[in-house]
């Protein structure tokens, strides 16, 4: 009896979480993701999903090529370093909590991409996105990327390479960096 008021109660809480936004899963995690326990009201516990930041990249990526694809521009190529460097300017900004193209010290992505080497190229570009959403961050990403001109220019721009890094704060908002460039 108690077990089944139990399940009644966490099914009603994750009905009302999943109607404000969020959602609560109870045994039921995807691969490649973790949970992250959160203090919930009076003494619950409450489970939520998070991706690994890995996982998010490639997804991204992938999400990226299909609108280009859907706009008949040619599908861009991942390149591990770009990737490596928007990866390390994500970190910096979620463990700086600074969220922009231009570092506090003034270092902006193409003395990043100089930093590692890459010195020349035609043109190169760059989409940030500070994002909370636990159920579909990419594809909350992605819609506010093509919504705002300038990033949308740059996700179906004639660039040919590109990286995306991902990083958790530890309040649970995604930084994410792509880098595009042609070379």
């Amino acid at each position: 009896m108690r077990e089944g008021r139990r399940e009644r109660h966490r099914a009603a809480l994750g009905l009302s979480l999943a109607l404000s936004g969020a959602i609560v899963f109870s045994s039921y995690v995807p691969a490649g993701a973790y949970l992250r326990t959160v203090e919930g009201s009076g003494s619950e516990r409450i489970e939520w999903i998070r991706f690994p930041p890995a996982q998010l990249e490639w997804w991204i990526f992938e999400e990226v090529n299909r609108e280009r694809a859907r706009r008949h521009r040619p599908p861009l190529v991942w390149d591990a370093l770009l990737a490596e460097i928007a990866r390390q300017h994500s970190q910096d900004m979620a463990a700086r909590r600074f969220f922009g193209h231009i570092t506090p010290e003034g270092v902006d992505v193409e003395a990043r991409l100089r930093r590692h080497g890459i010195g020349r190229y035609r043109s190169a570009a760059e989409n940030l996105a500070l994002n909370f959403d636990l159920i579909y961050p990419v594809g909350t990403t992605i819609h506010q990327w093509m919504m705002s001109p300038g990033h949308k220019r740059n996700l179906l721009g004639p660039f040919r390479y590109t990286g995306v890094g991902v990083a958790l704060a530890p309040s649970g908002a995604y930084y994410i960096t792509q880098i595009f460039l042609d070379r």
